[in-house]
């Protein structure tokens, strides 16, 4: 859905570390791929359907995307894939 490169990302040049969004069923999930705990979940409006449904939870989670984007220093430990 969408990718947000992180600042430790830009810095090594690795684009593999990054902060996806991630559409269910009923939410959108923004996931930091290199910090464990670094996960949101943003539910889309139950009264509403279509486009203004999930509107406001892929607004939400860019936000969080880029603001976790901007600051996440972590790295993937050598040696590990996810």
């Amino acid at each position: 859905m969408a990718r947000y490169l992180t600042d430790a990302g830009k810095a090594v040049s690795d684009p593999t570390v990054k902060v996806d969004l991630i559409e269910k069923h009923d939410r959108i999930v923004a996931q930091c791929t290199v910090c464990p705990d670094s996960e949101a979940d943003f539910y889309f409006d139950p009264m509403c359907t279509g486009a203004r449904a999930t509107g406001w939870a892929t607004g939400q989670a860019a936000t969080w995307a880029q603001a976790h984007a901007e600051k996440c220093r972590a790295l993937p430990k050598p040696g590990v894939t996810s």
